[in-house]
């Protein structure tokens, strides 16, 4: 049986849990433990069964001995709680990839993972194509473009909703253009996938991104992948509907942790 420990309770924790639940009828996969801040302890606490702690420290989250740990807290978790838990020798799911851009924080966690045995793990998310994007890099990538198209309202709060009126674009307007990188620290909330689809193929610096305003393509966020390399062109594209609870966030997100978390789980594995 795998033991999962959570990093944070929003929407993409609670969705993962009750799909979860769904397809892990044989109980492959148990969850022990969900680290949250001290005021959402009694919140939490109701939602989850009695089996499941809740702390307030990683070393807490670390003690109830799971074999993986999965982020959902945002980029400052990853740097936050990673070295412990790859310290400690628990595999970490890494869901805001976008902390990975900063090399410091990825060259460390890499070490120690090097000396621990642990490993860093990250899941697709709400975009297909990185098992592709990623063979094609073994063959030689020379080019690789993330394009991420959402209503305009998803992405308030973001450096777009200072240089834009979003409630007023009518049209599909480009906010933004330029490295995985930079769109990874302007965008944390947004760009994630930016992130991880440099991972996986150009890096952080050689990674195209254009970030997309759409009213025409609500309610769906949508992630497209184009990719030129040596043996050939991938093109894949995701119309994801947005978490309930966030939109900025695609539900397509928590099914991706589901499907990382059960997989290994199968005799048929793909």
């Amino acid at each position: 049986m795998k033991k999962v420990a959570l990093i944070g309770y929003g929407s993409i924790a609670k969705l993962a849990f009750k799909k979860l639940a769904e397809h892990n009828q044989q109980g492959y996969v148990k969850v022990v433990g969900v680290l949250v801040q001290g005021f959402e302890v009694n919140e939490t606490r109701t939602a989850l069964d009695d089996s499941i702690a809740v702390v307030t420290a990683v070393e807490d989250l670390i003690s109830l001995s799971p074999n993986i740990i999965v982020e959902c807290a945002g980029q400052g978790a990853v740097a936050e709680y990673g070295e412990a838990i790859l310290k400690a020798g628990i595999d970490f799911m890494v869901i805001s990839t976008g902390a990975l851009a900063n090399d410091e924080l990825r060259d460390r966690l890499t070490a120690i993972c090097e000396q621990s045995g642990a490993k860093q793990l990250i899941p697709s998310g709400a975009v297909a194509g990185i098992d592709g994007l990623g063979s094609h890099n073994i063959g030689g990538l020379k080019k690789v473009r993330y394009t991420s198209t959402k209503p305009p309202l998803a992405w308030k709060g973001t450096p777009a909703d200072e240089n834009f009126n979003l409630s007023k674009i009518s049209k599909r307007t480009v906010l933004f253009t330029g490295p995985a990188r930079d769109v990874a620290r302007l965008y944390p909330k947004n760009a994630n996938l930016a992130a991880t689809v440099a991972l996986a193929g150009l890096g952080m610096d050689q990674t195209e991104v254009e970030l997309v305003a759409d009213p025409e393509g609500a309610p769906h966020n949508v992630g497209r992948i184009y990719a030129e390399g040596e043996f050939g062109e991938l093109t894949v594209e995701c119309r994801n509907i947005p978490s309930p609870e966030n939109p900025k966030t695609s539900a397509t997100t928590a099914l991706s942790i589901v499907y990382a978390l059960l997989k290994d789980t199968h005799t048929l594995v793909i």
